[in-house]
């Protein structure tokens, strides 16, 4: 295997990490928001860790995008 072909295969890896991540962080909501449904009163505590996990999967989406302009 050339470097050539390697680096489409590393390419396509962080393509796949990025399409991964928008699933990731519908499931990080929907687990929230169902949480706060059945518990409101500790909506003021889900959520902030909402964002952050949010922002989380996102920043792996971003290092993804950095990575494979750098590749």
């Amino acid at each position: 295997m050339d470097a050539e072909s390697t680096k489409y295969i590393a390419k396509a890896l962080i393509i796949l990490s990025m399409l991964v991540t928008a699933p990731s962080e519908a499931w990080v909501a929907s687990r929230a928001m169902d949480a706060i449904g059945r518990n409101p009163e500790v909506g003021d505590s889900i959520f902030p860790k909402m964002i952050v996990a949010m922002a989380i999967c996102e920043s792996t989406a971003i290092y993804a995008l950095v990575a494979f302009f750098i590749i």
